[in-house]
């Protein structure tokens, strides 16, 4: 479905002005058109350095939208207005690269690309946008860096932010993401987090004990796999508990891998899920489902490893790695983080909960709630990058209809 159809379904056609939105650090845009796709926005620009991003957000939507390949140091707010062209941009969306925070990486406080968490929000005040949705990794949270950059915007905008999890909001994935949600003092609008959409009472794997369980408050950060917070006491953790007011049991089940992907499978001939058909096409089979190339030794060793667990002694080779490598997933389990090695079993949960493999590309999408009508072009490494890397398009389509919720009333005005 295009992005023009999905906005009249989604009844976002009473907006009185062609609101505009443009993402910074876009990759596949995902961001931007989830607020297109779910709230009635019209994307105006993008910005990314990396070519191959470009080249495949253009194989999908094509050439109509600005998409400019520069370092975003280079981007000012007129050129965003200029990209415009006329439209009043009403939202800055953005993703400012993580890899200096990132728990999987380095951490390093000196990492230039650290520094570009400021350009996103020198946009911000140059723009002047209704408001501005950011993401990045849940470390950011508790930057000195941050808190900076919210006290600079506090005379002209009202902020929220902390540490969400895209399980919370249908996605059959635990993923946990810093968001930040400004609006506009001239809103009048205080921003909140989206409500949690699911959780409910369905037993559930959990990966720490090893069995189906049923998600409580008090479980939920274990099934979750909460990340702990750096240089705080082990027992603190970014959790969702809070969010859960009411409790998980009034809400739909988590969405679990097996719901996600087992539709892939070459001989089922069973019923979608609701999330399968949410993703799926009329084609027989998408695109990007092709298996790695394994070695022989490599696949005997994935043999060894059953359903939801981890990995004996054997399977790795007589060495010991952190707990998620060359584990397997359970299809009634929700899968852990999907980063740009999912090919490698040896870089976290990514083997598939039955075939000695691990993910493919388009099942890596469909946990990332990418459709199957975009695809990925070129060498399977960069699709698995633009995999990696994206911001669950599901997750932003959440967020979208949160924000113009929040905001329908200076939106429809």
């Amino acid at each position: 479905m295009s992005d023009d159809a999905a906005r009249q379904r989604a009844g976002h056609d009473s907006w009185t002005k062609p609101w505009a939105v443009a993402e910074v650090f876009a990759g596949a845009g995902s961001v931007a058109h989830g607020f297109a796709r779910a709230a009635g926005f019209e994307v105006a620009y993008l910005n990314d350095i990396d070519e191959y991003a470009r080249r495949t957000y253009q194989a999908n939507y094509g050439t109509t939208v600005r998409y400019d390949l520069v370092d975003v140091r280079s981007v000012t707010g007129q050129v965003i207005k200029d990209a415009a062209d006329g439209r009043p941009v009403a939202g800055l969306l953005g993703c400012p690269p993580c890899q200096g925070w990132s728990a999987a990486g380095q951490r390093a406080a000196n990492d230039p690309r650290n520094l570009l968490l400021d350009d996103f929000f020198r946009l911000v005040a140059e723009i002047k946008p209704l408001f501005f949705v950011m993401e990045n990794v849940p470390s950011v949270a508790d930057r000195a860096e941050l808190a900076v950059a919210m006290a600079a915007l506090a005379p002209d905008y009202r902020t929220w932010h902390g540490v969400l999890n895209a399980a919370s909001y249908g996605l059959p994935q635990s993923r946990q993401r810093t968001i930040v949600i400004g609006y506009h003092k001239d809103t009048e609008v205080q921003p909140t987090p989206p409500p949690p959409t699911h959780g409910g009472s369905r037993l559930i794997w959990d990966y720490r004990t090893e069995r189906l369980v049923e998600p409580t408050v008090e479980r939920l950060d274990a099934l979750l796999g909460a990340a702990p917070r750096f240089g705080a006491p082990k027992h603190k953790q970014y959790s969702m508990r809070e969010h859960y007011g009411d409790g998980l049991g009034g809400l739909p089940p988590f969405v679990t891998v097996g719901e996600a992907i087992r539709d892939l499978a070459p001989d089922f001939a069973g019923r979608l899920s609701a999330y399968a058909k949410r993703l799926s096409t009329p084609r027989s089979m998408p695109r990007n489902h092709h298996a790695w190339g394994h070695g022989p030794s490599l696949v005997d060793r994935m043999a060894m490893v059953k359903e939801g667990r981890r990995p004996p002694i054997e399977a790795t080779n007589n060495r010991r790695y952190y707990s998620q490598a060359y584990a397997r997933l359970h299809r009634r389990g929700l899968a852990r983080t999907i980063t740009t090695n999912f090919h490698n079993p040896g870089c976290g949960r990514f083997l598939h909960y039955q075939l000695h493999r691990s993910l493919t590309v388009r099942e890596a999408a469909r946990l990332q709630g990418f459709r199957d009508d975009f695809f990925f072009i070129d060498h399977h490494g960069w699709q698995e990058r633009i995999v990696g890397n994206a911001f669950p398009p599901l997750w932003a389509e959440v967020i979208a209809r949160h924000v113009s919720d929040q905001l329908h009333a200076v939106l429809a005005g």
